[in-house]
């Protein structure tokens, strides 16, 4: 399933105070989860427990920053598997979190292109 849309700067915005600092985050976010992703869904695949809860720790306060509500629920319901007995979800609902961050970067990376678009 693909979701679209799960940057909201708006929210972002509201939550620092000052929409000035938006592109900062996003930009820091996003060189901080271009180094991460790979070894976060590296530690899915090799199932080390203590790698991944500690790539999730990193990821989600920002998540919880830039995204929308339901992509913040689904990391928060990954992160839970990661702290509880595994089961057959977890790997793939782990796998799909990747991809939606992902996506959510690379809707950064075109929101920050549009946002420089005729800058001097």
């Amino acid at each position: 399933m693909k979701h679209e849309g799960d940057l909201d700067l708006e929210q972002a915005a509201r939550l620092l105070g000052d929409a000035g600092l938006v592109p900062l985050v996003v930009e820091t976010f996003a060189e901080a989860a271009q180094r991460l992703l790979p070894q976060l869904r590296q530690s899915i695949l090799a199932n080390e427990e203590g790698e991944v809860r500690r790539h999730l720790h990193r990821l989600t306060p920002t998540l919880a920053l830039l995204a929308r509500r339901d992509m913040q629920d689904h990391c928060e319901r990954v992160s839970a598997m990661w702290h509880a007995p595994v089961s057959p979800q977890r790997e793939p609902h782990s796998l799909a979190l990747v991809d939606r961050i992902q996506s959510l970067l690379r809707e950064a990376a075109q929101s920050s292109a549009e946002g420089t678009d005729g800058a001097a």
